[in-house]
């Protein structure tokens, strides 16, 4: 047993190093794109390149694992981190910066699958929930500490730091699971990787994310735009069709046909999209809007992230004794009500104001993650195997398809904000009452602020949007007993 934990703490180690790097790049987005001559659309790629790329090479994991074993496949998912990392610290432009988040992206997702193998296949029943709860724990709080880091980090040093940040934890964990992880059975049966629709699925997330950027820059009317999105939505069709008939698919879509994992499946995707939006979004609105530091914007994240550390133990030993409704609805109504919240912040709101809300949404997902993907796995008895990876693609693309719909809307809605307030700033102007550069400067920060406080109300109405998704959830014991069980908790 005790070699059982070693191999969950080496796992967990590299899941840190990784799973942190895909946040931690947040604080730094406003120097890079003051130091790249960035806009939105452009910058937002170094959140969106990483979560593809963890999404697709996440249904790897089966493949590799049983082709090079645990041990080669975690030293090579390290390996190719650490090389984006650098990659991404010394790229002078942004397509080399993509290049090394799309590396970086590749090994979190080959490593994150394999703790649950090794769980679910080593540990006895009555620990294993002990030890999901223990790895969950490192892999979900660590994006959320992520900007807290790397804020720090530029303020001390620089925008570049925070590609590097997790490597030396990369480097360690490398050769402690060289050491730890087991090698290839050399009796295991290879299986084969469905190579068609891996191509199928990852090109149409790729696309639909350069759709939303190109559209977001050129205008949904654009021919660019138009195609991209029409070919992205042709090629998820012709995924569904492959993997309904091939037998090795890479998604098992016979889960999606019991409606119970559907409604957790949802409420898995739009958490992820909430949790990894609102991440990119706050970082920016206080150092772009409010004018804050790096560490700043990373501190004001840091309620939040214990918030989440707090709660998401706690609702995952609710899980098991309350029904998935009672907990997905509570934290479905706490998001909702912290980005509705901050859909009222202004240029001028305090820093605890700013950071209630952002704990108090971080505590709603808190509640939530636990128990849509309890309930996901109690909806496919028989069907784990396959129910663990399509919960976490369904998470990690929520996430990439989130931040791009975000920095779509903040574009689009602070340029019409700007068309808006221009003719009354020219009156000023006319009057001698502000110069042309004041006005500028007045109409593009209201603009923007304005721009950010849509953005949290859609995240809010997203938010509001769960409440009947997890209403739909339902347990196969009865509800009326299950709430009352959870209210004799607080007896």
């Amino acid at each position: 047993m005790k070699e059982n934990w070693l191999i969950i703490g080496v796992l967990a180690m590299g899941s840190i190093a990784t799973m942190t790097a895909a946040t931690i790049v947040n604080v730094a987005l406003p120097s890079v794109i003051g130091a790249l001559g960035l806009g939105q659309d452009e910058a937002q790629w170094l959140s969106t390149a990483f979560l593809a790329s963890s999404t697709g090479f996440m249904l790897f994991n089966t493949w590799a694992v049983a082709r090079w074993g645990m041990r080669a496949s975690f030293v090579l998912a390290m390996a190719m981190f650490v090389a984006g990392s650098v990659l991404g610290a010394a790229a002078q432009e942004l397509s080399l910066l993509i290049v090394g988040r799309v590396m970086q992206g590749a090994g979190a997702g080959l490593i994150q699958p394999m703790a649950m193998l090794v769980i679910y296949t080593r540990f006895p029943e009555g620990v294993r929930g002990l030890a999901v709860g223990v790895y969950s724990l490192c892999v979900i709080v660590s994006p959320a500490f992520g900007p807290v880091v790397g804020g720090a980090l530029i303020d001390a040093y620089d925008w570049r730091i925070v590609f590097v940040a997790t490597v030396p934890l990369a480097m360690l964990a490398a050769p402690f699971g060289w050491r730890l992880l087991p090698a290839r059975d050399p009796g295991a049966r290879k299986t084969a990787l469905d190579w068609v629709g891996l191509a199928l699925v990852m090109s149409a997330l790729a696309l639909v994310l350069q759709g939303l950027a190109h559209g977001s820059r050129e205008g949904w009317d654009d021919a660019g735009t138009q195609w991209r999105l029409a070919v992205s939505l042709a090629l998820a069709v012709a995924f569904v069709a492959w993997e309904a008939r091939h037998p090795h698919a890479v998604l098992n879509l016979r889960l999606f046909a019991r409606p119970g994992f559907c409604a957790s499946g949802a409420a898995i995707l739009v958490t992820g999209a909430a949790v990894y939006g609102s991440t990119w979004l706050a970082p920016l609105f206080v150092q772009q809007v409010q004018g804050y530091s790096p560490a700043g914007a990373g501190e004001i994240l840091l309620p939040a992230g214990l918030a989440m550390a707090v709660c998401f133990p706690l609702a995952g030993r609710l899980s098991d004794r309350v029904d998935a409704r009672v907990l997905l609805v509570s934290g479905a109504v706490m998001f909702a009500v912290s980005m509705i919240m901050l859909a009222g912040v202004g240029m001028q709101t305090e820093f605890g104001a700013i950071a209630l809300a952002l704990a108090l949404g971080r505590a709603g997902i808190g509640v939530i993650m636990p128990a849509a993907n309890a309930s996901a796995m109690r909806h496919a008895p028989g069907m784990l195997a396959s129910a663990a990876p399509a919960a976490t693609f369904l998470s990690q693309t929520g996430g990439a398809l989130g931040v791009a719909l975000l920095s779509a809307l903040l574009t689009h809605s602070t340029a019409f904000h700007g068309d808006v307030l221009l003719p009354l700033v020219n009156t000023e102007v006319a009057d001698g009452d502000l110069s042309i550069a004041d006005a500028s400067r007045a109409v593009w920060s209201t603009a923007l602020m304005l721009g950010f406080r849509d953005c949290f109300l859609v995240t809010g109405l997203a938010g509001l949007a769960l409440i009947p998704v997890g209403l739909m959830v339902g347990d196969r014991s009865n509800f009326t007993d299950r709430l009352k069980q959870t209210l004799t908790l607080f007896r």
